[in-house]
């Protein structure tokens, strides 16, 4: 999956996108593998959910930024625009008052990421994801 030959920045991000994502449903998971949405609480197979983030992806700084990214369900992501408000709201919830807040501060700064750092980023969290999936006895 290009962890070490990738061939330009855009294919590198692509791959440690794929892996972050992995990582993220992996974690929100349970140990059947099932996952609860952060914005809505529908339960499905993690492979059947999103990893959405509360500040957009079009932020570099917090685009890999675990407390920024959950589980989420295709409706909310995708079709509800992310349910940013209610996202938000479960950010505050799980760790502390002002996080949200200051999620949405980071992803303002300029954050410009090198080809060596998305894969070596990418590589990290495909041993993660390997970690978590082995653990909680989940395919991957």
């Amino acid at each position: 999956m290009g962890l070490l030959r990738s061939k330009n920045l855009g294919s590198a991000r692509d791959t440690c996108d794929i892996w972050f994502s992995k990582y993220v449903r992996l974690r929100d998971a349970n140990h059947n593998g099932l996952c609860k949405c952060v914005t809505c609480n529908t339960i499905k197979p993690w492979n059947e959910m999103d990893c959405g983030h509360f500040q957009s992806r079009r932020y570099m700084s917090t685009r890999y930024e675990e407390k920024n990214a959950h589980a989420q369900c295709q409706k909310c992501n995708n079709y509800n625009s992310g349910e940013q408000y209610r996202h938000g709201i479960e950010i505050d919830f799980m760790y502390g008052e002002g996080s949200a807040l200051e999620l949405e501060k980071q992803s303002r700064n300029v954050r410009k990421y090198i080809k060596q750092e998305l894969m070596e980023l990418a590589q990290y969290y495909k041993q993660e994801a390997e970690a978590i999936a082995k653990e909680k006895v989940i395919q991957i």
